[in-house]
């Protein structure tokens, strides 16, 4: 091979390997302009989590499940109907969003506005969340424009603490 081509070669593996660098290492935009949103995944919790000095938790962080997720404005416990069981709803009284279906691993990814959501979990009993902030919003998560959030949903109806 003449050795005007082997340069060559070099000078273009060197370009293609250092706009790898740049780009594995987020020198780049990792979203488009004007994209956010909430990712994560539902996690299911069971059983007694209690820890104690003869048995050890052994799965305190939960396991990935697949669900539906309901988002809606970001909704006051005032705004709902509670069901039977506590963190359950059998409605809300806020505007609906969307609804999103995790995969088998329990992730999602969920475009939205930037603004303020409340995100349930739905259960056979009804729609699930377990979270408020100080003013009593229900799971609140906030959007913020270029940015997305990451959160875990945590189920854990079943489990004793």
């Amino acid at each position: 091979m003449p050795k005007s081509t082997i340069c060559h070669v070099l000078q273009v593996f060197s370009v293609a390997f250092i706009g790898l660098l740049f780009t594995s290492s987020g020198c780049t935009a990792q979203t488009k302009k004007g994209s956010q949103g909430i990712s994560g995944t539902v996690l299911w919790r069971s059983g007694n989590l209690m820890p104690t000095p003869d048995v050890k938790v052994t799965n305190p962080k939960g396991s990935p499940i697949a669900r539906e997720i309901l988002i809606y404005e970001l909704t006051s416990s005032n705004q709902t109907e509670p069901a039977d069981d506590a963190g359950f709803y059998r409605k809300i009284n806020s505007k609906f969003i969307q609804k999103i279906t995790t995969n088998k691993a329990g992730r999602f990814k969920v475009t939205l506005p930037a603004g303020y959501y409340s995100l349930f979990i739905k259960e056979d009993k009804g729609l699930y969340a377990n979270l408020f902030d100080d003013a009593m919003n229900i799971n609140p998560v906030q959007v913020r424009k270029g940015k997305w959030k990451k959160i875990d949903i945590i189920i854990d109806y079943a489990a004793v603490y």
